[in-house]
């Protein structure tokens, strides 16, 4: 069953003046306490972890898969629509970037689709979009920022839907895509810490 109330950890700095407001979605059963891990990642910035609306084993997933990759189109919708909400009701100081990792990566990525004008831009990491090549928008990411995050060794995520990801936000999507590689599989990879952060620099100032 899915929870319709959000439950949320945030990472603040008090004692740093933070440049941007973040929202991180955790990976297909992770919680939101992970969100603590790639915080680093974003420099000067306020974090806002969410938990997954549904059960998944001993933690959560954003939506209900119909295969590897591929999400079922009334659970990514439905479940789009309702995490698009809790983000909207408490909006932070400045409209927030999204950034998921894995199962979170495909959400996030759902939830800019659906609302572009809600969100500064995506930080995708180690996912993919959660539908089929014929339900990706034509210019469905105007003009948005966005850093596809692929490790070299990942075969957890079929290699079909990075190279679908990758040849969307390089042309239909209309997005200011940017593409980090780095040496790892699928995980939440510290080391591009220095490479993330001046992306979202140039990006976000």
């Amino acid at each position: 069953m899915s929870r319709n109330n959000a439950i949320v950890m945030r990472y603040d700095s008090p004692d740093i003046q933070a440049r941007r407001d973040i929202v991180y979605l955790h990976g297909r059963g992770g919680t939101e306490r992970e969100g603590g891990f790639p915080s680093p990642l974003f420099g000067r910035a306020n974090v806002r972890s969410y938990r997954g609306p549904l059960s998944q084993g001993a933690g959560f997933a954003w939506f209900e898969n119909a295969g590897i990759g591929v999400a079922l189109p009334e659970s990514l919708s439905g479940e789009t629509a309702k995490v698009g909400d809790w983000i909207a009701a408490d909006t932070g100081r400045r409209l927030p970037w999204l950034c998921g990792f894995s199962n979170g990566a495909a959400m996030a990525a759902s939830l800019l689709l659906a609302k572009p004008g809600a969100y500064s831009g995506l930080i995708m990491i180690a996912g993919c979009f959660a539908v089929e090549d014929g339900d990706l928008p034509e210019n469905g990411l105007a003009d948005k920022p966005v850093l596809f995050c692929r490790g070299s060794f990942d075969n957890v995520i079929p290699r079909w839907k990075f190279e679908q990801a990758e040849a969307y936000l390089a042309g239909p999507s209309g997005a200011r895509a940017s593409f980090l590689p780095y040496e790892g599989g699928h995980e939440l990879p510290l080391p591009i810490k220095a490479a993330v952060q001046a992306w979202l620099g140039a990006e976000a100032g």
